[in-house]
């Protein structure tokens, strides 16, 4: 199931460099996986991009969830989940907030 999830994702992203992906290993916890992400070694991605990619496809992404926190590439961390909120709902939460600081 990962890797039929996320070998599209990385090739999507980096279709000039990708060549694999394999699963190498579950653990304990909220089962957490090891991959292998193979790149054409002319072109890699760095860690951050590749991070960047799982991060982005954690909204897309079915029967299992991506934790963007824990996302470890060559043994660096990402620094978290990126949120993407339209204008529309930004604002919406904003006029929300106002109103319900003006009720007390």
């Amino acid at each position: 199931m990962i890797n039929t999830q996320l070998t599209p994702v990385f090739q999507k992203a980096f279709p000039s460099s990708f060549k694999s992906l394999d699963v190498v290993s579950f653990r304990n916890g909220s089962i957490i996986n090891v991959i292998d992400v193979s790149f054409g070694s002319t072109s890699a991605p760095n860690s951050t991009q590749i991070a960047n990619a799982l991060i982005n496809a954690a909204s897309t992404v079915v029967g299992f969830d991506i934790e963007g926190s824990s996302i470890g590439v060559n043994g660096i961390f990402s620094s978290g989940v990126r949120q993407e909120i339209s204008l529309v709902t930004a604002s919406c939460l904003c006029l929300l907030s106002w109103i319900l600081s003006n009720q007390q």
